[in-house]
């Protein structure tokens, strides 16, 4: 596969907090069903009452699901969302840090209820991104 781009315009800006308790994945893919978001850049800061995250393990192409029962702080999250399968797909990676501030994390999976959430939607215009699998790896990818 070759590199490729494309060009990617601004459109609608959103800024809001999730609920306590509601699904960090799973909330901000309803908010971009219900608003008709086909394409953004997210970001988040806040904290989890748990963390579900995964790493892909290269070689056996699946991602090992990983996490942690304890509440951590958001230090770090980078996302999109883009259609799979018709509906949006939140693809994001996310860092936490515990209170001793050591860190884990990785690829975002549901299952991180929302302590505190602020979350930032810029919707993405002007191109059709749709996740189709990768035969190298095997992955759903632009």
């Amino acid at each position: 596969m070759a590199t490729r781009f494309w060009e990617a315009r601004p459109g609608r800006t959103f800024v809001g907090r999730l609920a306590t308790g509601s699904d960090l994945v799973q909330e901000i893919e309803r908010f971009c069903a219900e608003n008709d978001i086909r394409a953004a850049w997210v970001s988040v800061v806040g904290a989890v009452q748990r963390s579900a995250f995964a790493y892909y393990d290269q070689e056996a192409l699946r991602y090992v699901e990983v996490g942690s029962d304890e509440h951590r702080e958001l230090s770090g999250f980078v996302g999109n969302v883009s259609p799979k399968d018709g509906k949006p797909f939140l693809h994001a990676h996310a860092t936490f840090s515990s209170r001793e501030g050591d860190t884990v994390g990785g690829h975002l999976l549901p299952g991180n209820p929302v302590w505190v959430a602020e979350v930032t939607l810029r919707e993405m215009t002007g191109l059709e991104l749709e996740r189709t699998p990768d035969e190298i790896t095997g992955l759903a990818l632009w």
